[in-house]
């Protein structure tokens, strides 16, 4: 008879057989790689969609982090340390959310890894513009090609939303819209034009005073939408947005986690569409519920008046009555 234990060893056994089986596979795929190809190795999918738009299939482009991850709940692989021991260029972006990234190097051991980190943030357009140069400029350094072509391209990408952005948010008064956020997307919301007047760090990090000050700031403010951050929690926002009256919605810190966003162009559309599509929602709502008052406040003046003019129709037939048993 095979006890509880045995089962679990058995389980475990099979578990650990698969891993390592992927593990092969994906060392195989790297291994057998034309070596004309260089393997680059980048940290999160915000640079690794650059690399990729600017190399495509001349490269093998590794990206550690799954784009719907926090970079800070990476979980370091054996495929990950024989990439990195593999690659020709690691791009990184000195985030705190890297800190498991000096272990890794040590594991791979690769001395000739050159290494680039990305300066600035990318998450706006004009931050996304810079990376796009950076990233373009040591390829071509590095690689000895010329990219101006590809980079002249990519940048007119990111004005052509850049200019869409800005036509929406004027169009719907962005800059009268309350925003309470995610800390990491407050820059973002506020170069689409958006007023965000509290941010919030992740909740498990937050005290039930922060939460309570959050929910005030938000009445007492007006506060129309609150943003939670994919990569981090899609459900915090949601119950102070249930209590004040906002419009609750969920955006993405990096390209590639939702259908549709695989390079930073594609991200900044998609957030700029939830924003703009919330404060139309909002906006609709709030109209509605001022209709909905007043019919309110209609519907209890006419009974009152209704029952006014019962009250004097009951007075004056009394009167009448009154008036008649005298005579």
């Amino acid at each position: 008879m095979v006890t509880g234990g045995e089962k679990l060893i058995k389980k475990t056994r099979i578990t650990l057989t698969i891993l390592i089986l992927l593990v092969m596979v994906q060392s195989t795929m790297l291994a057998k790689a034309d070596d004309t190809k260089p393997i680059i190795v980048c940290t999160t999918s915000a640079v690794g969609s650059i690399v990729q738009e600017y190399l495509g299939d001349s490269a093998d482009i590794v990206v550690l982090v799954q784009p719907s991850l926090c970079p800070a709940d990476f979980d370091m692989k054996p495929s990950d340390i024989y990439a990195v021991s593999k690659a020709k260029i690691l791009f990184k972006q000195n985030i705190q959310g890297e800190f498991w990234l000096q272990g890794l190097l040590e594991a791979a051991g690769n001395t000739n890894l050159i290494q680039v980190a990305i300066p600035g943030e990318y998450n706006t357009p004009e931050g996304a513009g810079q990376y796009i140069k950076w990233v373009g400029g040591n390829l071509t350094k590095i690689l000895d090609i010329d990219l101006d072509a590809k980079k002249s391209a990519m940048l007119a990408d990111i004005d052509e939303v850049s200019n869409w952005i800005a036509s929406q948010a004027q169009t719907l008064q962005a800059s009268t819209v309350k925003v309470i956020c995610m800390s990491w997307l407050k820059s973002f919301i506020e170069s689409v034009g958006f007023k965000v007047v509290a941010t919030y760090n992740p909740p498990e990090t937050l005290s039930v005073g922060d939460i309570i000050n959050l929910v005030d700031k938000a009445k007492s403010e007006g506060v129309a939408l609150i943003a939670d951050n994919l990569q981090i929690d899609v459900e915090f926002g949601k119950g102070i947005a249930s209590q004040v009256g906002a419009e609750h919605l969920i955006l993405t810190n990096f390209p590639g986690a939702i259908p549709g966003t695989g390079n930073l162009t594609q991200m900044f559309r998609y957030n700029a569409e939830k924003l703009f599509n919330a404060t139309s929602t909002w906006r609709f709502t709030s109209a509605l519920k001022v209709e909905m008052e007043g019919l309110n406040s209609q519907v209890t003046t006419y009974q009152i008046t209704t029952s006014l003019a019962v009250i004097a129709a009951a007075v004056e037939a009394m009167w009448l009555y009154m008036g008649r048993r005298r005579k």
